[in-house]
């Protein structure tokens, strides 16, 4: 091989190291405190209440000031990006007449470039909203994410049951979630 040809080749190996960002080292680590708050949207709040549905926070769940609020008490999570699952307390009771609906045990998960907020409905395990690239931010252990909630097929098919008739629809606007979450 040629000195020309080596220092050829040395050139573009340097050029691609330049070129290449270097990525951030992540590591994985506890969620041991926090909480979630989700800020429903008016349509969601009007159609609660036009429809005469009751929701009562169970649990560590809070409602106050036009949101519900849930403890972070459990999960993994990567620093600093922010993916894996953080797990939350609490619940909600639906209540429509004699219909009822029991959502607990929230999860709120970030892969790649979404986010899904999932809970066990009546006892079984259903993905409740999504969110398209939500906003995250990393200051030492404390993290946060905020977006916007997209109700998922097997929610909506929940809320029309409980209902009795076909009222919402799969990607309609269930408002805003902000997550705050202490790591260790």
């Amino acid at each position: 091989m040629s000195k020309r040809l080596v220092w050829g080749l040395a050139t573009v190996l340097c050029a691609l190291v330049v070129a290449v960002p270097a990525q951030a080292k992540t590591k994985t680590e506890r969620v041991v405190g926090g909480h979630a708050t989700v800020t429903p949207s008016k349509e969601i709040t009007a159609f609660l209440l036009s429809r005469g549905i009751t929701v009562t926070p169970i649990g560590g769940m809070k409602a106050g000031n036009g949101s519900l609020t849930m403890p972070m008490v459990g999960g993994q999570m990567q620093v600093p990006t922010m993916q894996g699952t953080m797990n939350a307390s609490g619940g909600l009771q639906y209540t429509n007449g004699s219909k009822k609906v029991v959502v607990k045990d929230y999860r709120l998960s970030h892969t790649g470039h979404t986010g899904k907020l999932t809970a066990v409905v009546n006892g079984h395990r259903i993905v409740l909203a999504t969110m398209s690239s939500p906003k995250t931010h990393m200051s030492g252990h404390t993290g946060t994410m905020s977006g916007s909630l997209k109700l998922t097929a097997a929610w909506a098919h929940l809320i029309n049951h409980l209902v009795g008739m076909q009222v919402v629809h799969p990607g309609e606007d269930l408002g805003e979630l902000s997550a705050t979450v202490k790591m260790k």
